[in-house]
């Protein structure tokens, strides 16, 4: 299955990668990237990987304790749409 990022997951992703080599370390900035594209190879293979949220209409992921990605699924291809720390204010809805 084919994987599309949006604006806003390919935003997110290196946003929360900068922060991480920012304010922790290069090493867990790397561990963070490594495990968010091993996992998004996972859902290309199992794209019910993840537990379906329906307040917000879409599946979600956790990467790590602190960060999950959120993805549709369409009939062609698994689109991406956020990666969100958890520790911020809750998501309502997701602008897609």
């Amino acid at each position: 299955m084919q994987i599309v990022w949006s604006s806003r997951a390919t935003y997110t992703f290196y946003a929360t990668r900068n922060y991480l080599s920012q304010f922790r370390s290069d090493k867990i900035a790397q561990r963070f990237v490594n495990e968010a594209l091993h996992l998004i190879n996972l859902i290309r293979i199992n794209p019910y990987l993840g537990k379906f949220r329906y307040d917000l209409e879409c599946n979600e992921l956790v990467i790590t304790r602190n960060i999950s990605l959120y993805y549709i699924l369409n009939r062609d291809f698994i689109h991406l749409i956020e990666f969100h720390d958890n520790r911020q204010k809750p998501l309502i809805t997701l602008n897609y």
